[in-house]
């Protein structure tokens, strides 16, 4: 006697979104076709195919990052795959969405240097084409610079001392001072800018393999610290900068 196939379960989840979206299931199909097409996917779903999601069953490779983006859009909040119900896959938008703060920008680059340092089968489940540049870019283009990059309180800069109080004046016055128990963000910087550097030499003399997997445990293990941390304005955008190099 042979076994019947398990019994899916009404995605009501996903039913309760496209309700407060005020989609129809056409409608629905077709916008994530037509996101599918800015990152070079050829998809045909429609209103069938969202029958058959609101049924139980589950879309397949990089279309549940795709329908979860497609409501991010329409309700203005950030919805995953797991809120919609759906199956959890490698997002499709992983790198290739262009960060709304720097704290989100923080949380992208962390995610893809776990997942670097990881299994490299999760990076291959990442829909790659070069048109998925076009939309990151042209925000870039577009967006307004951040108006704060600062995390947190950091202690106040001893104060320049005066000329004629200058024997008296402790080390260091007049230069910005870390939060207490952290590294000062300058020499924090000056070795990312080393390290940097250093990379960059083993990349130019034996190619971007050989010392990848150290960078990224690098990045992921001291890097982003230091971008959780605590930072002044100016440490913060230098900060960046370092990284971002």
């Amino acid at each position: 006697m042979t076994e019947r196939p398990p019994q899916r379960t009404p995605n009501r989840q996903l039913a309760a979104l496209i309700s407060e979206a005020g989609f129809s299931h056409a409608g629905l199909a077709r916008r994530v076709d037509q996101l599918g097409l800015e990152h070079g996917l050829d998809l045909r779903y429609d209103k069938t195919s969202v029958t058959r999601w609101l049924r139980g069953q589950q879309p397949r490779g990089t279309t549940p990052a795709l329908i979860a983006e497609v409501f991010t859009r329409r309700l203005g909040r950030r919805l995953s795959a797991q809120d919609l119900g759906l199956d959890a896959c490698a997002p499709v938008y992983a790198g290739l969405e262009f960060a709304a703060t720097p704290e989100e920008a923080v949380d992208i680059v962390g995610g893809l240097w776990r997942k670097d340092s990881g299994s490299h089968a999760e990076l291959r489940k990442i829909a790659f084409t070069p048109a998925g540049l076009v939309v990151p870019s042209r925000d870039w283009l577009i967006g307004r610079p951040d108006e704060r990059v600062g995390r947190g309180e950091t202690t106040p800069a001893t104060p320049a001392c005066p000329p004629r109080a200058a024997p008296a004046c402790p080390a260091g016055a007049g230069s910005p001072t870390a939060a207490p128990g952290s590294a000062s963000p300058t020499v924090d910087i000056a070795a990312l800018r080393s390290v940097g550097e250093l990379f960059r030499t083993l990349d130019n003399a034996y190619g971007g393999g050989h010392a990848r997997q150290a960078l990224v445990r690098y990045l992921e293990h001291e890097a982003e610290p230091m971008l959780r941390g605590t930072y002044g304005e100016q440490a913060g955008r230098r900060l960046f900068a370092a990284v971002a190099t």
